[in-house]
């Protein structure tokens, strides 16, 4: 019967070592998925960001683009005007 419950708590503490050292991996990924979520998180915040910025110079480049079409215009009409009076 002694003989019988050491191999008993010999099995239990193997398996007790087994599940401490599952824990341990278990404990480990977790970090590690933490990690990965931040950069995640973080990636796509910055994505976010430069989309907002390209949405923005996007949008100015198409107002100056308009405004020097109307500059143009302006400066044509200008020049027609001044070969008319220099003819």
């Amino acid at each position: 019967e002694q003989g019988s419950s050491t191999r008993e708590v010999e099995k239990l503490k193997a398996r007790n070592e087994k599940l401490e050292a599952k824990t341990l991996k278990l404990e480990s990924e977790l970090i590690d998925l933490r990690g990965k979520q931040e950069n995640f998180a973080a990636q796509v915040k910055e994505l976010r960001e430069t989309r907002d910025a390209l949405d923005k110079a996007k949008k100015d480049l198409g107002d100056s683009e308009a405004g020097h079409a109307e500059e143009r215009k302006n400066f044509e009409e200008e020049l027609g005007k001044l070969q008319s009076a220099m003819a």
